[in-house]
């Protein structure tokens, strides 16, 4: 039954796995830097779809391979329960062939002194007929000095006789006694030897079992090897393609400037500290995408405005900014301030490019003193490097 459960099991992993085929990358033949923006959107929702799909995959995989593991866990169970029993089966093994050798032995020594006794009863036979001690009846009859003495002769011959007989018999008695046991031991063992053979037997087929369960969960581990490979080429074009629509737009953005006569430049919003510890983009390590840049400074650094706006937002958030700046600069742009360790601006307020808006920090989901810088553009995060210099 356990067999036949887990054959079923087994050809269902199977047939699942190998369901999974691999999204199709291009290989670099899309040509980013030469597509258009409606292009590169559109290869940014193929290249999410996909990754879409593989997490789904991986999922699955995941699930089959605890299915998996439960299934060789139980057989390892069931193996070791096995091996427990056929170690006490060759222990009984081992003791009743104690038990059959010593027997034999009696068996054999019983055997020789059956011999002995039977030798040394012809040998005083023999030894009196040497002698002249010992003649037939008549004989005996017709030499006696007298009657009484014929019987006392014949009386000690039947004795001895009857003696010899005895120590024979009882022997003999002995040695059918300990083959008796003897065979009662083996056909005990034979009985072991058969429980031992069926228990080799099932032993061996819960082996085969285990071997195609391990077979199968290595199987599921190199397929997973591959999707998360293919997740790392898609996190990759996802990037080229985010960073280049991002020039696409920073580009129409300062045309539309210019056109336009926007005053204001973009500052950088932590002046003296220009390095930046996290990029914009998809994170391979943690699989998800930072919508900012984190600017590396120490705490209490000056923070300012990147351009002149109204504060729109100056708040607290516990589990992501921490301490945190949003300002409208109109046509569509805001600018994010995280982690800070004091807001010196409040809503409402209307602020210059370059004012003080408060002091670096480390509050909120946050691993050491850094500002989370963010520029939106109708709500869509961009690369702010594509803005700031």
């Amino acid at each position: 039954m356990l067999k036949r459960v887990f054959l079923c099991f087994l050809a269902i992993m199977m047939v699942v796995t190998s369901c999974y085929v691999l999204p199709q990358m291009d290989d670099g033949m899309f040509a980013v830097s030469a597509a258009t923006e409606s292009e590169l959107k559109k290869k940014q929702s193929d290249l999410e779809a996909q990754q879409a799909s593989i997490k789904s995959k991986i999922s699955q995989l995941e699930s089959n391979q605890a299915d998996a593991q439960e299934q060789v866990n139980a057989l390892n169970e069931l193996i070791e329960n096995l091996e427990e029993q056929i170690y006490t089966v060759n222990q009984k093994i081992a003791v009743q062939e104690a038990e059959i050798a010593d027997l034999q032995a009696e068996i054999d020594l019983t055997e020789s002194q059956i011999t002995d006794a039977y030798d040394a009863f012809k040998a005083r036979v023999r030894a009196m007929y040497i002698t002249g001690d010992f003649t037939g009846g008549l004989e005996l009859l017709l030499t006696a000095d007298d009657f009484d003495s014929y019987l006392t002769t014949m009386t000690y011959i039947e004795l001895m006789a009857k003696h010899d007989d005895g120590i024979v018999n009882s022997l003999t008695e002995d040695k059918e006694g300990y083959q008796a046991q003897k065979a009662q031991i083996e056909e005990k063992r034979a009985e072991i030897e058969a429980e031992k053979l069926n228990l080799s037997s099932k032993k061996e087929e819960l082996d085969e079992q285990k071997a195609e369960a391990d077979a199968l969960l290595s199987q599921i581990a190199a397929d997973k090897a591959v999707l998360q490979q293919e997740q790392v080429k898609i996190d990759k074009e996802m990037q080229k393609a985010r960073e280049a629509l991002d020039a696409i737009i920073a580009r129409k953005t300062a045309e539309s400037d210019e056109k336009n006569h926007v005053p204001g430049a973009w500052r950088w919003p932590a002046p003296g500290y220009k390095r930046i510890s996290s990029k914009f983009g998809w994170r391979s390590w943690s699989n998800s995408y930072h919508k900012g840049i984190d600017i590396a400074a120490p705490m209490g650094a000056n923070i300012i405005a990147s351009k002149g706006g109204k504060v729109v937002t100056s708040s607290y958030d516990a589990g992501g900014y921490g301490n945190y700046v949003i300002i409208d600069h109109g046509g569509g742009y805001m600018t994010v301030y995280g982690h800070l360790r004091s807001r010196a601006v409040s809503v409402g307020q209307q602020v210059n490019g370059g004012q003080s808006i408060g002091a670096c920090g480390s509050t909120g989901r946050s691993t050491g003193p850094h500002l989370h810088f963010e520029i939106r553009v109708n709500g869509v995060a961009q690369n702010p490097t594509n803005y700031v210099g």
